[in-house]
């Protein structure tokens, strides 16, 4: 790989300078992570992270992936993961964006495994990548659908939360309905949330598309999903009605 490793070492010792020790067994627990935490604050972690990039950014579109890769690789604390998620957010690397990031990001949910890699990957990173790249990660996204690992369906589901414009939502749900009726994850707690929070995000845009979604597959959804993905629906209902 051609990742920089004087950038990777830089970052990880500027992180390693602003651990709080007395934070960090909290943090771990609340994410039941059995990657040990620093103790640095989201706030802190990204100005310490763009502080970096600023002195030293990344000089192309593969070495960013490489490094992203990379520093999740070696990483020994889960804020070490949070911050190569991140790296492509940095300003001065906005211009590197590329393909090359979706199997990096793929890489990431998969071993990631947990809501807090998984979901904010599928808003930032991959919306992004499908903002400006449509024909090329829309396959993928169908791919991840209908696949055998959990948090890459629920990342499918996810991916289009945040799009300003192009959402498209026969691609939306086919990959809801992917796990509709499927055994191996019509049961699952992040799945069925997933599913609930997608809809609910689509419920601002339409309010009456979702609610005919789920009066269709009321049968086969589960109560969590149509409690979360009529929550902002019933919230207007019952201010209209006040």
């Amino acid at each position: 790989m051609a990742a920089d490793r004087a950038f990777i070492a830089a970052l990880r010792a500027a992180l390693a300078a602003r651990a709080d020790a007395a934070q960090a067994p909290a943090m771990q627990a609340y994410m039941k992570s059995s990657m040990p935490y620093l103790g640095i604050s989201t706030p802190l972690r990204r100005q310490v992270t763009a502080g970096v990039v600023q002195r030293a950014p990344l000089v192309d579109a593969q070495t960013l992936a490489d490094t992203m890769a990379a520093l999740w690789q070696q990483a020994t604390f889960r804020e070490e993961r949070y911050a190569a998620m991140e790296l492509a957010r940095a300003r001065p690397h906005a211009r590197l964006t590329s393909l090359a990031l979706l199997p990096v990001y793929e890489r990431m949910i998969s071993e990631g495994a947990w809501w807090d890699y998984g979901d904010d990957i599928s808003g930032n990173g991959i919306g992004a990548l499908l903002q400006r790249w449509p024909d090329d990660i829309k396959p993928a996204l169908r791919r991840w659908a209908r696949g055998d690992d959990l948090w890459l369906r629920r990342a499918a589901m996810l991916a289009q939360r945040r799009l300003k414009s192009g959402f498209d939502a026969v691609l939306f749900y086919e990959a809801l309905l992917a796990s509709v009726g499927d055994a191996r994850f019509e049961r699952a707690f992040f799945i069925r949330k997933g599913m609930g929070w997608a809809l609910r995000e689509r419920s601002y845009a339409a309010p009456e598309e979702v609610q005919a979604f789920c009066r269709e597959y009321a049968a086969q959804l589960s109560p969590l999903t149509v409690r979360e993905a009529l929550k902002a629906i019933a919230r207007w209902q019952a201010a209209a009605s006040a």
